[in-house]
């Protein structure tokens, strides 16, 4: 049938410019990595150092004025090198529990995710489990993050960033009907909050809080 072809070309175009970017941003992660692996250059041997590119996508990372004086005491506090590591170490996370809560991976959500908010993922996992609901994977074609808060107390340091991004869920079938039922580009605009006591030395940085921003 003409029409259900053109469909599918279109679902598959899409997907395919999805992989493009995903393996273009792959490719400059092993450049960056390549590059500070490197011997040293005549600038190190006389004593400075060169410092690992950051992830490109934390480039474009914006700090709010009020959030800007607190965000570099809890770098200091943090030993993060850059606003752009610190930005670059949450989007690894933001990924990392999206693609965990889509496969239903309880376990590697619970090494990201404070008590309270693993109880409400687990939730909507086992909710989504009972009614059959099909699984399906989130593929980003983009995301910009933004601090929009950052507090210090005594025992803790808070930071909350605002992820807007832009995706595709990709039903989990077996090869050969992948590129079927690809849904249309979804935007996002999430708010998640990330806490770690900085008195304790092995205390990582873990998500307490999520919220959907609507607009």
């Amino acid at each position: 049938m003409p029409h259900e072809a053109d469909s599918t070309g279109l679902t598959t175009l899409l997907w395919l410019i999805c992989v493009y970017w995903n393996l273009v941003w792959f490719t400059q992660q092993l450049t960056s990595l390549g590059q500070a692996g490197n011997g040293e250059t005549a600038e190190q041997a006389a004593g400075d150092q060169v410092q690992q590119k950051p992830d490109p996508r934390a480039l474009s990372a914006i700090i709010s004025r009020s959030a800007a004086a607190s965000m570099r005491e809890i770098l200091q506090r943090d030993g993060a090198a850059s606003v752009e590591a610190f930005i670059g170490r949450a989007l690894a996370t933001y990924e990392a529990v999206v693609s965990a809560f889509d496969a239903g991976d309880r376990d590697a959500l619970s090494h990201l995710l404070a008590p309270d908010v693993y109880d409400a993922f687990s939730e909507t996992i086992a909710q989504r489990e009972e009614e059959g609901e099909e699984a399906a994977e989130t593929l980003f074609s983009r995301i910009e993050p933004e601090i929009v808060e950052a507090r210090i107390e005594e025992e803790r340091m808070e930071v909350s960033i605002r992820f807007t991004s832009e995706s595709f869920k990709l039903p989990r079938r077996p090869a050969g009907l992948l590129f079927r039922n690809v849904s249309s580009p979804l935007h996002g605009v999430d708010i998640w909050t990330f806490a770690r006591n900085p008195a304790v030395r092995d205390d990582g940085w873990l998500v307490v809080a999520t919220r959907t921003e609507v607009r």
